[in-house]
């Protein structure tokens, strides 16, 4: 049993002065029984080490109480900053074997996503035994071990995994719903059963690793991995949507219908919104999107959009150069209304028919610095050319962002380029989640807004993404070469 210094010196003068107290009053009191001794001394000692505990709680402030262990390591009466230094110790010695047959290989655990979190840890370890009452906290023979605070990214396990270990992966495919031109409504393409690591059992690992850091060894095994959402728990939401598609959304100029919506149009503002937890789909109607269709489609049959002025201006000579001359055109007023309209005659399964009006549009000019090479972004037209000066050398039709996730305006360099990496992200902003692996010819312009090649839909021309540029992976890997990093990039609307 260890007893802090503080605690040792109080019981010795508590016994020196129960000895002469005792000497005192023993002609003046009954002679008491050896067990009421016993229960008189066990309190005195109690109520000593109470009114010594300030004293031992100063002097463990920053310390960690005797037999207190931190992972596989004993850290009873060390400071914070040396806990801090052993704590990273056992965090770099975590290492994962993974064993595939004949294959073997052996790597720091953080490359595999698994982190430990210092500062976290040698909380809990100061903690330790101090925020129960004061007879646990004085009772210092007894042990506590600390495990370290783990975070874990599974993403970056499975990263690893099917980099290495390719052939146990087929991925799982959930059911989805896909438009069919022929018959105008949604047809169910079916789910199927893959094939993956077993993720969950390095997760099983994660608790006895944090309590005794070492080396853990994992057999590379797969389990069946199931889709996330089934055929048949689309079947209401495909009903739902194929009642959708005959809605009945007019727009009239003075009294005569200048453009119906058809069940194509329809179909491309619905976003099919999975819930993982409870394997179900819910519809979502695209505002941007409806608006976009109105600007382009609507507008499109009764107006004529606005063209911007552009100018280039050579930074020594101060000359300017007009690549494109503005005209003035016409649009459809009020847009933005129009679409929350139609967007609510949608959820609400009601006919819209609506008058609009035309206004004039007026263009913009557009004024930039030469500096040799150049990326223009034109949010607008959704498209990217690439210039040398004030030639333009090649245009490709992008996806920006959507209006939730919307692309900046404004003046940018390239700043880091990168051939394929994985991106995922949980959007605070529009509540989205996604992972994707082998993301191609990457160019960052923006914080983490870059040019990349984009597998996942083939909608360009159309805003679509978080904030990127998408383009084809062609497209993005002219782009990866024409653009050395520091090449400027100008977006506008």
């Amino acid at each position: 049993m260890q007893i802090c210094y503080h605690c040792a010196n109080a019981i010795k003068l508590l016994v020196e002065n129960m000895k002469a107290e005792n000497e005192n009053l023993n002609a003046k009191r009954p002679k008491l029984k050896a067990h009421h001794y016993v229960g008189f001394f066990v309190g005195a000692l109690i109520l000593s080490l109470v009114t010594t505990s300030g004293g031992a709680a100063w002097f463990y402030k920053d310390r960690a109480l005797p037999n207190v262990s931190v992972g596989s390591l004993a850290v009873g009466d060390v400071k914070q900053d040396k806990i801090k230094v052993l704590v990273n110790q056992q965090a770099a010695a975590m290492r994962a074997t993974f064993i595939n047959g004949k294959d073997i290989a052996t790597i720091p655990a953080k490359d595999v996503g698994v982190a430990v979190d210092t500062d976290a840890t040698v909380r809990q370890v100061l903690q330790a035994r101090k925020q129960g009452d004061i007879l646990t906290r004085i009772q210092l023979w007894q042990t506590q071990n600390v495990p370290l605070v783990l975070h874990n990214d599974a993403g970056a396990l499975k990263d690893y995994v099917k980099q290495h270990f390719p052939a146990i992966f087929i991925d799982a495919k959930d059911a989805s719903l896909v438009y069919n031109e022929s018959t105008n409504q949604f047809d169910i393409q079916p789910s199927s059963t893959g094939k993956g690591f077993d993720v969950r059992g390095f997760e099983s690992n994660l608790p006895s690793l944090a309590s005794q850091p070492r080396n853990i060894i994992l057999p590379v095994s797969t389990l069946p991995t199931e889709p996330l959402i089934s055929s048949q728990a689309l079947i209401p939401i495909q009903n739902e949507a194929n009642q959708r598609l005959k809605s009945s959304l007019q727009f009239l100029l003075k009294g005569n219908v200048v453009y119906s919506a058809t069940p194509a149009d329809i179909a491309g503002w619905m976003h099919f919104i999975p819930d993982p937890v409870k394997g179900t789909v819910h519809i979502e109607y695209d505002k941007a999107k409806i608006q976009q269709f109105i600007d382009q489609k609507v507008a499109g049959s009764v107006a004529a959009p606005a063209v911007d002025r552009k100018i280039i201006v050579d930074q020594v000579s101060g000359s300017q150069t007009v690549i494109q001359p503005g005209s003035v055109g016409q649009q459809i007023q009020d847009t933005d209304i129009l679409a929350a309209n139609v967007q609510m005659a949608l959820v609400s399964n009601q006919p819209f028919s609506k008058e609009i009006s035309i206004v004039e549009a007026p263009f913009k000019t557009v004024t930039i610095a030469e500096t040799g090479k150049w990326i223009e972004v034109d949010l607008s037209q959704q498209k990217t050319t690439l210039y040398v000066g004030s030639t333009a050398i090649q245009s490709f039709i992008i996806s920006s962002g959507t209006a939730a996730t919307p692309t900046i305006p404004g003046e940018y360099h390239v700043w880091y380029k990168v051939a394929s990496q994985t991106m995922t992200e949980r959007s605070s902003a529009s509540g989205d989640y996604f992972y994707l692996p082998n993301v191609k010819w990457v160019s960052y312009f923006d914080g983490d807004r870059a040019f990349h090649g984009t597998y996942w839909h083939h909608n360009f021309g159309h805003p679509m993404s978080h904030g990127c540029i998408n383009m084809t992976e062609d497209d993005a890997k002219i782009v990866y070469d024409f653009a050395p990093v520091g090449t400027k990039v100008v977006v506008h609307v």
